[in-house]
């Protein structure tokens, strides 16, 4: 064991650095399309508000209609949404959750 180090490199040759860093697993990368999280946060307003959000004056509010009335307005798209659609906002057959 190296007493003192003054190198990174002397720190990475001790043997208690393999001790240290053997059971840390290195994070998983999960790769989410922007789209998706951009309709997450659709879903994350009707979770906090209970209401869809409206062309009001709040900037937030209308950036979030909006982003929703373009999804709305191009049903090509809706089923890679349908899975993260708990409130039915794209409509379909089955109830919202």
């Amino acid at each position: 064991m190296i007493e003192n180090f003054a190198t990174l490199e002397d720190i990475f040759k001790d043997d208690l650095f393999d001790l240290l860093v053997e059971d840390i697993k290195p994070k998983k990368n999960i790769v989410i399309d922007g789209e998706i999280e951009k309709f997450q946060e659709i879903i994350d307003w009707m979770k906090e508000h209970g209401t869809e959000p409206t062309q009001s004056k709040v900037m937030k509010e209308r950036k979030l209609y909006s982003r929703l009335k373009g999804i709305r307005n191009n049903p090509d798209k809706w089923m890679k949404y349908k899975e993260y659609d708990i409130f039915n906002l794209l409509g379909g057959e089955e109830d919202a959750r």
